[in-house]
């Protein structure tokens, strides 16, 4: 998750929210696909001078006791002229 967060901030530093999105969806299928990524919920705006890239997931627990593994998670990088 932090790497496409990562990722998908800097692009959007360059080419805007869209391409800031594309990129972090792009990274979350080669390296979280399947069920993991079922329940992520991911977003970019542009927020005055940076690019916030956001996403929030919810990963079912394996076994019966065990709880569920929630968490969010945000980077930003700071847009380019």
């Amino acid at each position: 998750m932090r790497s496409a967060l990562e990722q998908g901030a800097r692009t959007g530093s360059v080419a805007g929210a869209a391409a800031c999105e594309d990129t972090a969806r792009a990274v979350v299928r080669d390296l979280l696909g399947g069920r993991m990524s079922d329940e992520l919920a991911l977003s970019c705006v542009i927020d005055g001078p940076a690019v916030v890239a956001s996403a929030s997931a919810t990963f079912e627990s394996w076994t019966p006791l065990t709880p569920d593994f929630v968490f969010s998670m945000t980077s930003r990088a700071v847009a380019e002229p």
